[in-house]
């Protein structure tokens, strides 16, 4: 699921990645893309690796295929030049419609693309969050991919021995569906803690690092928070999105908001629940930002006026600076921890619809978004989000142009917990976000808010939409 919600709901500025659970705003991401940055040469693609297509008929050089992006029109020019060599050297032509949508979510997109398959209009493939997955395949919309796998499964098994051993373990628990693959996923974010180098030096605190706890952040955003104009952290606006907002709390005090198999809600286990109290006490001691509201994060702590946020890869798109004074002035730690490390993950990735009659050259274009070229250079610019390769996103061609601390988004996945789709999976992550957001501005207090999230989640997930 979260794959990401399409991004986080805390502003309207581009399709974010929020985790992945099917309509848990998920992961933030689709951002709006990251700033321009040379990310290293490509290795040999893994496209040429890959033999012929699977199942269907062969591709050819007509081919046209037609791919839904989170592209803003600002970006069309440089993603068709992103997507050139593809088209050279397969062949295939890539036919490109944007998914953004006004609300920019994992919902709304799913919801117009579900509007565009009903049209008649052409979708062969379209990137998005694993929560997708579990909606589309349910609606019959999902070609299985078990047959192109089959005949290039050499070469997916080199893809996959290049891939995060425990976060590929709870993929294939997940979002394998009914005994098939359908979606291989490409890209991921999760969530980590973006701070202001400047802000910490001035108040002569130490720069967090991997280990640190909930006192350290505590007392670090007290310190910042002091100053009577700036604020320790940011929460949710306009309001508190479950990938960004609960899930990271919850998950390093060792609590859960579903079970294992993500099949009910259990999120009024006193971990979750002990998490909830710490995040309200940041606002009643005001540390934060007071909940709902247009508070604009990126601009404030690009300002100075805002020590931490909460992010993936995409605030290094959304922070109002060039690229070498991101660098410069922010750095990225994991998330603090309470009993345990933890953070949400969310994956995307290119499936291929049914109704598709370019199915071979569809599994074209998904190989090449496996492959180093396209990890390289293309996955971080055009889907604000990290390459799944651990060989591409531990090189330093790719660390080089982002601040200190990218690696961590690495290296958080040994411990992530992959958020996934649920049945009604929109109707439940707005009730977690309205739930967190009731206990956040004190209207109910965090025991009752989470016994009332977990109550009104199990009844929506057990309604047909």
């Amino acid at each position: 699921m979260s794959s990401r919600s399409a991004h986080s709901q805390r502003r309207g500025a581009g399709l974010r990645a929020q985790g992945l659970p099917a309509g848990l705003a998920r992961r933030d991401f689709l951002s709006t893309g990251l700033k321009a940055a040379a990310l290293g040469a490509a290795g040999p693609a893994l496209l040429a690796a890959c033999g012929g297509s699977g199942g269907g008929s062969s591709s050819t050089a007509d081919d046209v295929i037609t791919v839904g992006l989170p592209v803003f029109p600002k970006n069309f020019a440089q993603t068709t030049k992103y997507l050139a060599k593809f088209e050279k050297s397969s062949g295939i032509k890539v036919n490109l419609f944007t998914t953004n949508t006004a609300a920019n979510t994992w919902v709304a997109v799913f919801q117009a693309i579900s509007t565009r398959l009903a049209g008649g209009q052409p979708v062969d493939t379209a990137n998005i969050a694993t929560e997708g997955m579990l909606l589309f395949e349910e609606r019959g919309a999902l070609e299985a991919l078990d047959s192109y796998i089959a005949k290039d499964q050499p070469a997916i098994n080199s893809f996959y021995q290049d891939v995060n051993a425990h976060m590929l373990a709870n993929f294939r628990q997940l979002d394998q569906l009914k005994g098939h693959t359908y979606f291989l996923p490409t890209v991921y974010n999760v969530m980590s803690m973006w701070y202001n180098r400047a802000v910490f030096k001035h108040f002569k605190l130490p720069e967090p690092a991997p280990g640190w706890t909930w006192d350290d952040f505590e007392k670090a955003a007290t310190t910042i928070a002091s100053a009577g104009s700036r604020y320790g952290y940011t929460v949710g606006t306009p309001v508190p999105g479950p990938f960004i907002d609960v899930y990271p709390w919850v998950l390093t005090n060792g609590g859960q908001i579903l079970n294992a198999d993500q099949t009910k809600c259990i999120a009024a286990n006193p971990a979750a629940i002990e998490a909830a109290t710490f995040v309200r006490s940041l606002v009643t001691k005001k540390l934060v930002n007071p909940p709902g509201g247009t508070y604009d994060e990126f601009s404030e702590i690009a300002a100075g006026k805002l020590g931490m946020l909460g992010g993936g890869v995409w605030p290094n798109s959304d922070i109002p600076l060039k690229q070498a004074e991101i660098n410069d002035q922010f750095a990225i730690v994991p998330w603090p921890r309470q009993a345990t490390s933890g953070t949400p993950v969310g994956l995307g990735g290119f499936p291929m619809f049914k109704n598709s009659t370019k199915k071979a050259a569809v599994w074209e274009f998904i190989k090449y978004s496996m492959s180093d070229e396209y990890q390289s250079q293309v996955v971080s610019p055009l889907t604000g989000g990290v390459p799944i390769r651990t060989s591409i996103a531990t090189s330093q061609d790719y660390l080089k142009p982002y601040p200190a601390g990218w690696e961590n988004f690495t290296e958080e996945l040994s411990y992530s917990t992959m958020i996934v789709g649920v049945p009604n999976g929109s109707a439940v992550e707005n009730e977690i976000s309205t739930a967190w957001e009731q206990i956040l501005t004190g209207a109910v207090n965090p025991s009752d808010g989470m016994h009332s999230m977990q109550d009104s989640c199990n009844q929506l997930m057990t309604q047909s939409v």
